[in-house]
């Protein structure tokens, strides 16, 4: 009898762990209206991560940790409080019941909400992923509570860039404060021809271009001089009065530009680039981009930025 009593009691310890291993991955609410039989709502937990993107198609972009962005912080929302000594890991699923890595997430006071804050994204090259959550005690190997599949996007984006830079007189504007200066117009669109039409070579490879950003030192006349769009193509103009020419005296004029791209999961390109100008027109003009030469041609298209583009 002893012996019989032994065998049951090893079985409930045997059932009540494994029921605690495998945990619950979604709980049944009750409404609030306190008769207990759930009303057949259910919560589920879930997965999301800082700066997430869904296109128009229902597929979610994440960014990967590079030199470019910063490694996205990943969420687990469960509709009930993890138990003391169980902890909840985020994966990536290689297989069905294989995972890579796992790495341990953070929980909140209450035990309901747990965050890994430095998630290293491999280079999966636009390709989904499928990233689990598991709720997990030491000695059980763990249940997969919550799956969510995304796109891990690695890539900057991109353009061709031309720049033209002219003199504010050839625009006849009677504002003095206008004229006595250069505006430039840039774009990332190539010349249209009597057959073909333009072409635009901007865009993004995996979760696609958010935004653009040229901005320049602000004039006294014309105030900050700081354009964005957010889409294709990259083309613009900067107003005379935002690069007057050297004042008297001076020798030359420096004004930096900062030119963005920005990708929709914070993938970016950025640099700096100086336009210098003399006191008169067409005198000591330079622009200088990235590793691009200096051009001192006035009202002479050039390409400031080549994205590589197919």
């Amino acid at each position: 009898m002893k012996k019989l009593l032994l065998v049951l009691l090893v079985v409930a310890l045997a059932s009540f762990l494994l029921v605690g291993c495998l945990g619950e991955g979604t709980v049944v609410d009750d409404d609030d209206d306190g008769d207990g039989d759930g009303d057949g709502v259910v919560e589920e937990a879930a997965i999301t991560v800082e700066n997430e993107y869904t296109n128009a198609g229902g597929v979610t972009f994440v960014a990967c940790k590079n030199a470019d962005a910063d490694p996205s912080v990943i969420t687990v929302t469960l509709p009930t409080a993890v138990e003391v000594d169980y902890v909840v890991n985020v994966a990536v699923r290689t297989d069905v019941d294989t995972y890579g890595t796992l790495y341990p997430a953070t929980p909140n006071a209450a035990r309901t909400i747990w965050t890994v804050d430095d998630f290293p994204w491999s280079e999966a090259g636009c390709e989904p992923i499928c990233l689990v959550a598991l709720v997990k005690h030491p000695c059980c190997p763990g249940e997969e509570v919550a799956l969510r599949i995304v796109t891990v996007d690695c890539t900057a984006p991109y353009a061709d860039l031309y720049v033209t830079v002219k003199d504010c007189a050839d625009e006849c504007d009677p504002d003095a404060c206008a004229t006595a200066g250069v505006y430039f117009t840039w774009t990332s669109m190539t010349a249209a021809t009597a057959c073909d039409p333009a072409d635009d070579c901007c865009g993004d490879a995996c979760s696609g271009l958010a935004s653009w950003t040229i901005e320049v030192e602000p004039d006294a006349c014309a105030g900050p001089c700081d354009l964005v769009t957010g889409s294709c193509p990259v083309v613009g103009t900067l107003d005379c009065g935002c690069l007057p020419y050297a004042d008297s005296g001076e020798t030359v004029v420096t004004y930096n530009v900062s030119y963005t791209l920005l990708d929709n999961v914070g993938n970016e390109f950025t640099d700096d680039w100086t336009i210098t100008l003399g006191e008169d027109s067409g005198e000591d003009i330079t622009v200088v981009a990235g590793n691009m030469d200096g051009l001192s041609t006035l009202g002479t298209a050039f390409q400031v930025y080549d994205g590589e583009c197919e």
